[in-house]
């Protein structure tokens, strides 16, 4: 079997389906606590000295990769820098070059070293989650639900493909020792950064499917039907407590991780216009061969799909709230009680003054709005560089 005989290990298991494999991967490499109760569940049978020798290890390995991605930067920069930029490009991309490289090594640090320091709040995660499990465990998911599910899963496999691969192409590309440096520093960012963006992706497709079944529930309303006992003011405060609980979960989480998805924001942000940057400078002083270009295209679109990652299931939320918004205001009813009415006012002003969750720190939104904003601020960076660059600033 799946799980063991109690109703835990069933809703553990229920709830793994979507986040499982990513929570396992990033254990695998360093990049969420072990052991956890979602996925070791018997952790619990581990001795303690044990689990702290595991602890000691891990904490040794992450170090230790950090400091490897620290030396690569500065072997890069200091050994090899043709490989980093071009000596023909502007002053202003070699200074975009070392904020990318200081952004990708601190993200690296926070992320792994300080991976054991976050056991907590995946923890308190999953012991919040679960009642809100256990309350739609009977409804069955529907086909929207399933297909974001293997959405997750795919990009998972996609990603992890990509990381496989960036270091072979990139060896492959320079042929010399001069790609260890380069394909450690770009490999090892790249992989904390996706894993880290995976796990967010994966648990707030969760918590979209869950206010899903939650505007499931409100069908009987909407049609006029009965609801189970027949009290349409208890059924209706039911679902709206649950909500208030699915999106705290999300606000918690936008808050607590703010600072992890700022930074990778910003790193991604540096990244493609740099790539862009010096696509542009590459081609117009032709030193570049169309297959360097070409891979140079794709790693900025690879890199720019992050902010999908982030921005997409933030507007699943999004779309579920405004599903639910539509259909309680089809319930207001003169046939209702006064009761029955003054909740249903009360779920639709709790849901209109919930949309500051989808912020970071309370200074970027998560949501579709990213997209359009960083296209627009790379667009805008890239011409008045570009500019720059042609009068030879």
């Amino acid at each position: 079997m799946a799980w063991k005989d109690t109703e835990r290990d069933k809703l553990r298991y229920h709830l793994r389906l979507t986040i499982g494999a990513t929570m396992r991967l990033s254990q695998l490499l360093l990049l969420a606590p072990y052991p956890l109760t979602l996925v070791q569940r018997d952790c619990c049978s581990i001795s303690s000295r044990g689990v702290q020798v595991i602890k000691i290890f891990r904490q040794l390995i992450s170090i230790f990769v950090t400091i490897v991605t620290m030396t690569s930067q500065f072997v890069l920069f200091y050994v090899y820098p043709h490989l980093m930029y071009q000596p023909t490009v502007p002053i202003f991309i070699v200074i975009l070059y070392y904020i990318l490289s200081i952004l990708q090594t601190m993200t690296v640090a926070v992320l792994m070293i300080g991976c054991e320091g976050r056991r907590t709040q995946y923890e308190t995660y999953f012991e919040t989650v679960l009642p809100l499990v256990k309350e739609t465990f009977e409804q069955s998911d529907c086909q929207l639900t399933i297909w974001h599910r293997n959405t997750a899963r795919a990009a998972l496999v996609v990603y992890s493909t990509i990381a496989i691969i960036l270091p072979i192409v990139t060896g492959a590309i320079i042929q010399t020792n001069a790609a260890v440096p380069y394909a450690m520093g770009h490999f090892i960012s790249f992989v904390v950064s996706y894993l880290v963006l995976m796990q967010y992706y994966s648990v707030f497709v969760h918590l979209s499917s869950i206010l899903r079944k939650l505007n499931e529930r409100l069908t009987a309303l909407v049609r006029g039907g009965l609801t189970p006992g027949g009290d349409a003011f208890m059924y209706i405060e039911q679902l709206r407590l649950l909500h208030v609980e699915v999106m705290e979960i999300a606000g918690g989480l936008n808050e607590k991780i703010g600072y992890v998805i700022i930074m990778i924001v910003v790193a991604i942000f540096a990244s493609v216009n740099i790539e862009l940057l010096e696509l542009y400078q590459c081609v117009r002083l032709g030193v570049l061969s169309p297959t360097v270009i070409v891979m140079k295209f794709i790693f900025a679109a690879i890199e720019f799909s992050f902010y999908i990652l982030i921005a997409y299931p933030n507007r699943l939320i999004q779309n579920e709230n405004q599903r639910t918004l539509f259909m309680l205001h089809k319930t207001q009813r003169a046939s209702n009680s006064a009761d029955t009415n003054g909740s249903v006012i009360h779920y639709i002003l709790q849901i209109s003054n919930l949309r500051h969750i989808h912020q970071s720190c309370g200074m970027i939104p998560l949501d579709m709005k990213l997209i359009t904003n960083v296209v627009a601020a790379i667009t805008t960076i890239v011409v008045i560089l570009i500019q720059f660059a042609d009068f030879g600033l």
